[in-house]
């Protein structure tokens, strides 16, 4: 069992980086040197215990934030293991908002990876204190000194050397500690211990041994006097000048290792325990604590969350506040991976779980019914959306069920039943994300499903006037129907609507069957008259018409307004109106040309741009139609760096050329059916 630990012992830390640079190898490498694990999973082998999801250990990949805690030296660090893939940046995201530190991992080359440059905006956005390690040294061609190079020259906070690697590639062996200026050294058997600084290693230290002094000189005042009198600090000074400049967001240290074979890793959690700060909380307080994730395992629903004040207990109850519920902690635990280590107890700054809540999910807020709910994670925009339909008759329910589960565990996947076009809709932040949650849906709910393109929901007006007679009369013996009306139809104005104008004078049509021809109309409209979509932004004006006294009844003029709107449509030219969102899209500098050039292929309008450090931003509308793919081509243009955002802006009128197509299509399947 976990001990019992104060915020101040506590280090909260978030794994970001570059898909396959080894984040979850550290994770686990942590959990092993610390004790907690018996032996020391792979990835590669699917023995990992962060990675326990059959699509993780399938892909290769994380895809869940991964939770587990290790021990050292009388501080408990606990570990989020956040996924490098872009499609599940909100498992990032829920990462970010639950540590107060940041462990950027990074491939040994001599170039800045995607995920790099990702991660270290998501930490300066969210001002994140952070740590940089270069993993993988033991590996063919590794270069530390052109990773660290790259990320000089193109990162801010700019990062500098703390540790320097003993040896390099296959003979990659231990690492130099330039704060203390000790040598570490892991023997093939996973022993070892500290050896002298190699001599040949002297003159690579003295250099970056400087460089790391002046780092901490600059972040507080009084040391920077100091320095530029003695010049040089001791090795007190030195640690509390970084430590002052890693929480003011001025420097990053570079740390180097190699997970698989346990190289720096010890040296790795030293640092986190003695440069990263404290876990935020406050024992004093009333109990709160926020879910920043939700997951799911043998046990059920597990949710995971960090007490941001007082304690939480066993067999607990809490309210919910997001919801107005109060909830059952039967059995609290501390999660390290895919175990659960029990808890009777968990204290202000620390993170636990527990399973089976009944009303909790992601972003809500537990403690007494006085406080208020903490601030929701700042989740991705979703990006990428496919109708799906159950393969088997018969599973509309299943997949309905199975997919609101789904969505609850991951608050980036939205599930909506589209009414105008008749199609249930997943979205989320990529083709990957989306693959991944009907595999689950397969896996966990036994439900197989197909996927489509979304309809978009057109709409139809006229953009002429015309006028029309409707007729519905058969009178071949018994009793009859007679309905007769003439209408006439023209636009309005767009986002009017529909308008009705009553235009009869005296008895051609009584004023009960007035309303029945309206109604025919309306129903009809609602429809789609040319193309099957919705008519909007359309005046019609009842003008004539003929009733029977015994055969008129309220059915017939209602069929007589449907067949007049119909015919009268058909000769006011009709058009199509397209959805057009506003979108805001960030990309690389590099990249503006070609993501103009892209915007205009979709017939999109570029409103302006902006830079936005070393970044361009694009507003433009685009007709939703030509953006159904656009998150799978911007992740192409930009190699993953580029981001957008969108929402509804209006009803536009569409070219015509491709409302002709549509509006055939449903014509050749209208006169099929009838």
């Amino acid at each position: 069992m976990a001990a019992d630990y104060s915020p101040d012992k506590i280090r909260n830390v978030v794994l970001l980086g570059h898909s396959h640079d080894g984040k979850t190898t550290i994770a686990e490498a942590m959990l092993f040197a610390s004790g907690g694990l018996q032996r020391m999973g792979s990835t590669d082998q699917n023995t990992s215990a962060m990675d326990t999801e059959p699509e993780e250990q399938r892909r290769k990949i994380s895809i869940n934030l991964g939770v587990g805690f290790a021990e050292h030296n009388g501080f408990k660090i606990n570990i989020l293991d956040a996924p490098g893939f872009l499609d599940f940046a909100g498992q990032a995201m829920s990462g970010l908002r639950a540590a107060e530190g940041a462990v950027v991992v990074v491939g040994p080359n001599d170039h800045l990876a995607v995920g790099t440059e990702v991660a270290w905006e998501q930490c300066n956005a969210r001002s994140k204190p952070r740590v940089v390690v270069v993993n993988k040294l033991d590996k063919e061609h590794a270069d530390f000194y052109g990773a660290v190079k790259a990320m000089r020259d193109n990162l801010s906070p700019r990062p500098f050397p703390l540790h320097l690697p003993i040896g390099s590639e296959q003979d990659f062996r231990g690492v130099v500690d330039l704060l203390h200026l000790k040598a570490f050294v892991t023997t093939e058997d996973g022993k070892g211990g500290e050896v002298p600084i190699p001599d040949d290693m002297q003159k690579l230290v003295d250099e970056y041994r400087g460089q790391l002094i002046e780092a901490a000189a600059e972040s507080d005042d009084s040391l920077l006097e100091k320095y530029l009198d003695a010049g040089t600090l001791n090795e007190e000074e030195i640690q509390r000048g970084l430590r002052e400049g890693i929480l003011a967001g001025k420097v990053a240290p570079v740390l180097c290792c190699s997970a698989t074979k346990l190289l720096g890793v010890r040296t790795l959690m030293s640092t986190l325990c003695e440069l990263l700060p404290p876990a935020e909380g406050d024992p004093s307080q009333p109990t709160r604590a926020f879910v920043f994730s939700t997951g799911g395992d043998q046990f059920g629903r597990v949710s995971y969350f960090k007490v941001v004040a007082g304690t939480v207990k066993a067999d607990q109850h809490l309210t919910n506040i997001n919801r107005s519920a109060d909830e059952r902690l039967a059995q609290i635990f501390f999660p390290r991976g895919k175990e659960h280590v029990a808890a009777t107890e968990i204290h202000a700054g620390d993170i636990g779980a527990v399973t089976k809540l009944t009303h909790t999910l992601t972003n809500d807020t537990l403690g007494n019914k006085d406080g208020g709910p903490l601030a929701p994670i700042d989740l991705p925009g979703l990006a990428y959306s496919v109708a799906i339909t159950p393969k088997a008759r018969g599973d509309e329910e299943k997949i309905s069920s199975g997919l609101a589960r789904l969505s609850e565990e991951d608050p980036t996947l939205h599930v909506d039943r589209v009414e105008e076009t008749h199609q249930l809709v997943i979205s989320g932040l990529g083709d990957v994300h989306l693959d991944v949650t009907l595999e689950k849906l397969k896996r966990k709910y036994g439900v197989e499903a197909t996927t489509a393109t979304p309809k978009v929901a057109y709409r139809e007006t006229v953009s002429g006037h015309s006028r029309a007679e409707g007729r519905h009369v058969k009178q071949s013996g018994g009793h009859g129907q007679y309905g007769i009306c003439v209408i006439e139809v023209s636009p309005t104005k767009r986002g009017e609507g529909f308008v009705w104008e009553d235009k009869i004078f005296g008895g051609a049509i009584p004023q009960n069957f007035r309303a029945s021809v309206q109604k025919g109309i309306v129903d009809n409209m609602a429809k789609g008259v040319v193309a099957g979509y919705p008519m909007v932004d359309v005046k019609v004006t009842l003008v004539d018409g003929k009733y029977h006294q015994v055969d008129s009844n309220d059915m017939a003029f209602q069929i007589a307004g449907s067949l007049a709107i119909r015919r009268a449509s058909l000769d006011a030219g009709p058009v199509l109106l397209e959805p057009v969102v506003e979108a805001e899209i960030r990309v690389p500098e590099k990249n503006l040309g070609d993501i103009m050039s892209d915007i205009n292929g979709r017939r999109g309008k570029i409103m302006g741009t902006e830079p936005d450090d070393g970044y361009q931003k694009v507003k433009t509308t685009v007709p939703e139609s030509e953006m159904l793919r656009f998150a799978l081509d911007l992740r192409s243009i930009t190699q993953g760096r580029g981001s957008f955002s969108k929402k509804f802006s209006h009803y536009d009128e569409m070219p015509a050329h491709l409302a002709k197509g549509i509006i055939e299509e449903f014509q050749k399947q209208h006169e099929a059916a009838s």
